[in-house]
This record gives structure tokens, sequence and C-alpha cells, in this order.
């Protein structure tokens, strides 16, 4: 009830700017990866991740779990001070009011563009298959799908931007016309992307392409004022997909529901619950303030990592993990680990910790506090370089800060990636003139 408090307060702040208003935009993905698990935990503590309740005795868990609150609480109002902040703040960005839409890209650019894009991404994505040893070997190994791409990270990276580049590409395109053909290609696009996805075992890949089409659409086309029912169907065909794919990545598990299709519905409506705790991040929350108020603080030592990012692991064999859930996972099997660790030494998994964590791991509720303010700038920040660009290249950049962006190594080092590829593409494919000069990418 109090999380839910604290997520309305958007609703106020950002009036007649539609459903996807960034704010409204955090704090609806907020209220669904929280609220339904914390309700389901406070009925239920034996659904918490195995390898965090081990740490949390009995007669622990209620004030853990209300000192936990309090951290979340804390963590959104920071994040919606930032984000005001930065929009008074706002030095040499432009403002978003009555800003026109960039046109000076024909509609066959933006075209062109989103089928090399798809074909590009195809091509990369049949290299992958190969690389792991053919797509039927794939299928029937996907419980194994991380060991199996281990060294793919910029190879499955680009493959994931170029198919989303294409779907996205496709619905920007709506902006000149919607005609029948385009609806049928941007389906189309979409059913590619979302095979491909699925083919390695991933979900979170397509939640965000669906997302990131759905705010395309909000702010290149048309603003969503409303919930629909479509969005509503959307979100039933979401759960039924993530639980699905959890659950074919299981042992034989695809062989055996090709001979019993009927079975997975089934199976899925028995493991709905499965949706809600994959999505939440508040064990590993929990875990870190328990481990965190018990031990010393790393004060921003795990950012040490990533000045090795760029060195490859077989020139740099004691190399720490990027990833500093690697250091997380490892303290909940009891590995006493600190940064800079090589990867070696540690756990071969990872729970990350996105913002939340990693500040309280860094300095307590103060690096909660530091770390959640200059999300909820970044946020702003990229918002009004969107509204004020109004090109693809702009809008891609605000979606992917605000969908996956998180002050951690493994998610700089994402967006950084992402944030490359996507220059370089926009780059070759949608410079455009204008009176005979270049006119700015960005």
């Amino acid at each position: 009830m109090v999380m839910t408090g604290f997520l309305l307060i958007p609703w106020a702040i950002e009036r007649g700017q539609g459903i996807f208003a960034p704010l409204r935009t955090y704090s609806i993905l907020s209220f669904v990866t929280t609220v339904p698990y914390l309700l389901l935990l406070s009925f239920d503590p034996s659904v918490m991740y195995p390898p965090v309740a081990q740490h949390i005795r009995y007669n622990e868990f209620n004030d853990l779990f209300l000192k936990y609150t309090f951290v979340q609480g804390v963590a959104y109002l920071c994040v919606f001070a930032g984000y005001l902040t930065a929009g008074r703040l706002s030095f040499g960005w432009v403002s978003s009011a009555g800003m026109p839409r960039v046109s000076a890209l024909s509609e066959g650019t933006v075209l062109r563009a989103a089928v090399i894009a798809l074909l590009l991404g195809m091509a990369l994505w049949i290299v992958q298959v190969q690389l792991v040893g053919g797509l039927e070997f794939l299928l029937l190994n996907l419980g194994d799908r991380t060991s199996l791409t281990a060294g793919l990270g910029y190879l499955s990276t680009a493959a994931n931007a170029m198919l989303a580049f294409s779907v996205l590409l496709m619905a920007y395109s709506f902006q000149y016309g919607n005609g029948i053909g385009k609806k049928i290609c941007l389906a189309l696009f979409f059913v590619i992307a979302a095979i491909s996805y699925t083919v390695f075992g991933g979900r979170k890949h397509l939640l965000h392409l669906l997302l990131m089409l759905l705010l395309t659409w909000h702010y290149s086309i048309r603003k969503i004022h409303s919930v629909r029912p479509s969005h509503i169907a959307l979100g039933f065909f979401v759960a039924f997909y993530f639980v699905s794919v959890l659950l074919l990545r299981q042992g034989d598990a695809l062989e055996y529901y090709m001979n019993r299709p009927g079975e997975l519905l089934a199976d899925v409506l028995d493991n709905v619950n499965i949706f809600v705790i994959q999505l939440s991040y508040v064990d590993t929350y929990m875990f870190i303030i328990k481990h965190f108020d018990q031990n010393d603080y790393w004060w921003g030592r795990s950012y040490i990592d990533l000045l090795y990012a760029p060195i490859p692991s077989t020139l740099f064999p004691d190399k720490p993990p990027v990833d500093d859930g690697v250091y997380i996972r490892s303290l909940m099997e009891g590995w006493n680990v600190i940064p800079p660790t090589p990867f070696w030494k540690m756990y071969p998994s990872s729970t990350p910790p996105e913002t939340i964590g990693i500040g309280y791991a860094s300095a307590g509720l103060l690096g909660v506090v530091i770390g959640m303010f200059i999300l909820g700038m970044i946020i702003r920040s990229s918002y009004s370089f969107m509204m004020s660009r109004r090109t693809f290249f702009s809008l891609y950049v605000f979606l992917m800060v605000l969908l996956n962006f998180q002050l951690t190594n493994l998610r700089l080092a994402q967006f950084l990636t992402s944030f490359l590829i996507a220059w370089m593409f926009c780059g070759v494919m949608l410079r455009y003139r204008r009176s005979g000069r270049f006119a700015r990418l960005v």
C-alpha cells in the first residue's frame, strides 16, 4: 500500500502527457516489478528465492521486510526529485514545448533502414546459431544457453539491436502513413524478432521490444492517453510468454510439450506466480540490505572493474567480471568476496543488484539516495534530449535509458555498447541533407 502511494505521485506531476510520460512509465514498471511480489511475499514468505531465504531467520523477516520497504520508498522519492531537479536545471536543453517533429528524413529512407536492419539482424543471428552448434542443438539445450553463448556477448548485442531497430523503424515510419502494407510488415518484422529472441531462451529482450514499440508509437505517432483492451490483452500475452519460455528451458521440456501441447497452457496457469517472482528484485535488495548492515560497505570499489572491461579475458585471466551481479550471487552462496576479484574465483552466476542494490552496497542508504537521484536526472536529461532533437536516434537513446539504464557496471556496459551500435547504424543509414548541408544526426 505504501509503495502504491509513492508510485501515484507522477500521475499528479505529469498531467496531460498520456500514460507513457517518463515518470509515469517508470512508475508503472516499478509497480509491476515491486508491488505484486511484495503482496505475494507478505502472504507466503516461502516464495522467496532460496539463496536469499537461507540467510534470513524467521524472526528477522518482518523487520527486514519493513526496512526494505522504507529504503524502496526513499529510492522512488529520490528518482522523482532528481527528475524534477534536472527539469529546472536543463542546461542547454531546448524546451520540449512546441518542438516540431524532424521531417527531413524521407519515408523511403526510414523504410530502407528498417529492411537493412532486419537483414543484418537475421545474418548475425544465423552466425550465432552456427557458432553454438546449430538450431536443433540449441533448442534441445536451452537450459544451458548461458554456457553455450559464452563469448558471444558483443555479437548477441549487435544482433538484438539490429532486430529491434527493424521493428522500431517500421513503427516510426507510420508518421508518414499507416497503410495495410506497413501494418503487415510491422507484424512480420515483430514476429521475426520475437522468434529470434525466443530461440536463445531470452525473455527480457522481447519484453523491452514490446515496451519500446508502445513508447515509439506514443512519442512519434500519437499519444496514448488511456488503457485499452488491446493493452490488457498484450499484458496477458506477455505473462503467458514469460512463463512458457521459462518452462521450455527446463531439461527436455521442449520435446515434452511438442508431444503434449495442451499441457503447456495448464502448466503456465499453474505457474503464473513465476511471472511475478521473476520480474522482481525485492529478494536481491533484501539480501543486500541484510548483508551490508552486518559487513563493511564497498565505497564504490565495484566501479574499478569497469577499467578492466575492454581487456579480453584471454589476455588477462584474472580479469574481474563486468557484471557486478556476480559478486552478489557469490555472497548469497556464502563466499567472502569484495571488488575487485577475478571472475574465476567466484560463483559462476549473477544476480544483478541494479542501482538500489549497488547504492546500498557502496554506502548504505546514502548510496541509494545519491544513486537514485542521479538516475532521475539522467532519465530527465535523456527525455529533454529526445524532445529537443526529435530524431529516431534520440528517441532510441531515451528508450534505452528509461527501460534499462542503471548505475551498475553491467548496465553501463550494455548501454554504452548499444549506444555505439545505434550511433553507427543511424549515422550510416539515417543521415539526411537539409539545404545542401549535412544536418546533425542527434
